[in-house]
């Protein structure tokens, strides 16, 4: 089954970081991240030593129609690694973070259709933050970002002060630890995936000198990280091997099925509401829709759905929440967003 293509939108830089917000009411509102890379000029004179690396943060509002995305707003910044959105609201107010090629985190409140950058932190100086995850934990809001060192940091957002401070930080990995998540049920434990080829899981209730466990059931580095958010114990981790694996975190000596939709998976979104369902965004080979079903000898994930009509690497997708909790169809008023080196809106 194909999907076909709504709008198309060029962000200039490389998009590479999609998300819808999740608040109830404000589910029309999608923030783009981009990044690039750019090589300096060198003259006679001078030689280069470094290259520039730029981004921006892109708002957009879905119109009522559901078919075109219109731009809010942009801010210029380091190249923009990764965005996730508070999955509840602070003061009516949703909550935006970032992570950008200086090493920072910053956060953000939608008010009044506009972002408004309330505080920002150097979290991991001299080096790339590289993804976040956010979790609400004893009422306070904890974000984990991992980065270009191969470091995984805690830190707390105070609402009431509009702070960030570190509260923990550790080596996870080797080289560069791509991806970090939370772990949906419970708030203590922490996951990060590096190029090193290891996925791992840590308790941040320790100081996190030794993981919890350490796999290297993917053969080459591990690019995302997601937990089902409606069945416990089930994760999905994807990897430039091009492989997805789904685990039971129960028990992370071997996976329960593992599926190859090719290209590198650098993005897995599980569907916010029917947990057999993901999406992926699959760098050399565009983006699919899997099913996780019951089959002869166990589990297995099946291909529904793929989009490959974009011209260039695909780097992130996202489902809107608009009128999910209605639809009784899940492909006929879905909608997902696909990151390119341009936007591209797609409906399945």
């Amino acid at each position: 089954m194909c999907s076909r293509t709504l709008c198309s939108l060029d962000t200039g830089y490389y998009a590479d970081t999609v998300e819808w917000c999740p608040i109830k009411g404000f589910e029309t509102y999608l923030v783009c991240g981009t990044y690039q890379l750019l090589e300096k000029i060198s003259t006679s004179d001078c030689q280069s030593d470094s290259n520039i690396r730029v981004g921006n943060v892109q708002l957009y509002c879905l119109d009522e129609t559901l078919q075109r995305l219109e731009k809010l707003q942009s801010f210029e910044f380091g190249g923009i690694l990764d965005t996730k959105w508070l999955p509840t609201s602070l003061n009516g107010c949703p909550v935006l973070g970032a992570v950008t090629s200086d090493g920072e985190v910053k956060i953000f409140f939608l008010k009044e259709k506009r972002l408004v950058e309330v505080t920002s932190f150097v979290a991991s100086p001299q080096k790339l933050c590289l993804s976040l995850d956010w979790s609400v934990k004893n009422g306070k809001s904890v974000i984990a970002v991992s980065d270009s060192g191969g470091q995984v940091s805690l830190c707390q957002f105070d609402e009431g002060t509009s702070k960030l401070c570190q509260t923990l930080q550790w080596i996870g990995h080797q080289y560069e630890a791509w991806i970090t998540a939370f772990d949906a049920w419970n708030s203590d434990i922490v996951y990060s995936g590096g190029d090193d080829c290891l996925l791992r899981g840590w308790d941040t209730r320790t100081d996190c000198q030794k993981p919890t466990f350490s796999s290297k059931r993917h053969e080459m580095g591990v690019s995302s990280i997601q937990c089902n958010p409606c069945y416990d114990h089930i994760m999905a981790t994807g990897s430039y091997d091009e492989n997805i694996l789904l685990w039971d975190t129960r028990n992370m000596k071997q996976p329960l099925c593992s599926s190859s939709p090719g290209g590198g998976v650098w993005r897995i979104k599980w569907h916010p509401v029917h947990g057999n369902t993901m999406l992926t965004a699959c760098m050399y080979d565009g983006f699919h829709i899997l099913n996780f079903i019951s089959c002869k000898g166990g589990e297995c994930l099946k291909k529904e759905v793929s989009y490959k009509e974009q011209s260039s690497l695909a780097y992130g997708a996202d489902w809107c929440r608009k009128e999910i909790q209605s639809s009784t169809n899940l492909h006929g008023v879905y909608r997902l967003l696909s990151v390119l080196f341009e936007f591209v809106f797609l409906r399945s």
